[in-house]
């Protein structure tokens, strides 16, 4: 196991993240336990330990009667989350901009330098999500922030998709999260507002062309 990861369970996550992210696994693709505790020459304990947290990725279902099940990223999910987020998320953190403690604002600056410096998928679109909420979590107690949490949850595989597809957005991204900063930082709540909307804009276009890019290569292969 590469020194990497910490745990068995944290290196079988990992490939079989990837081996989704990347294709190799389709959807309704079943993952058998003791078949991917054989790949990967490990017990099935951290197998069945992944197999929860690609559950929690939104990567995979588990049923008590089909087992783990490959779950499809699809543009249409995917659109429905955005617009949702795009509705919700500019409005609490335009309010988020007046009650953000000093704290909080220095925790986000040092995520997204972290940022910054990575380029693994999973681990830039882990940080994205912890970046957002520290930057609303003045806002905590409000139902609105519970709402764009679970939004900001599902999206994070989308989001992990589209940079292992085209990572050269990290760039633009990361200038754009620099923007909100900047804008927390001068206590301008219609500009934070604004450059919200427009990066959660981008992104959801960004995210709909790498849904429809893997789903081409995944028609490519099947009929190769």
């Amino acid at each position: 196991m590469p020194k990497a990861f910490k745990t068995i369970e944290q290196y079988v996550l990992s490939l079989l993240r990837t081996d989704i992210l990347s294709g190799k696994y389709q959807p309704g693709d079943k993952l058998r336990q003791d078949e991917v505790a054989r790949r990967f020459e490990v017990s099935t304990t951290p197998v069945r330990e992944a197999f929860r947290g690609l559950r929690s990725e939104g990567l995979v279902l588990i049923d008590a009667n089909k087992g783990v099940v490959v779950k499809g990223l699809t543009v249409k999910d995917v659109a429905e989350i955005y617009e949702l987020r795009i509705a919700l998320e500019p409005l609490l953190a335009k309010k988020a901009v007046d009650s953000i403690s000093p704290e909080s604002l220095r925790a986000a600056h040092e995520i997204h330098a972290d940022m910054c410096t990575s380029t693994d998928p999973h681990r830039w679109s882990a940080l994205n999500r912890e970046f957002h909420l520290k930057l609303m979590m003045s806002e905590e107690d409000t139902r609105l922030y519970d709402i764009v949490k679970n939004l900001l949850v599902v999206a994070e595989p989308y989001v992990s998709l589209s940079i292992f597809i085209h990572p050269q957005i990290l760039q633009a991204d990361n200038d754009e999260h620099a923007m909100i900063l900047e804008g927390y930082e001068k206590k301008n709540g219609k500009r934070v507002e604004k450059i919200v909307r427009q990066h959660l804009e981008q992104t959801l276009a960004a995210i709909q062309d790498s849904v429809n890019e893997q789903e081409l290569r995944r028609l490519t292969t099947s009929a190769a």
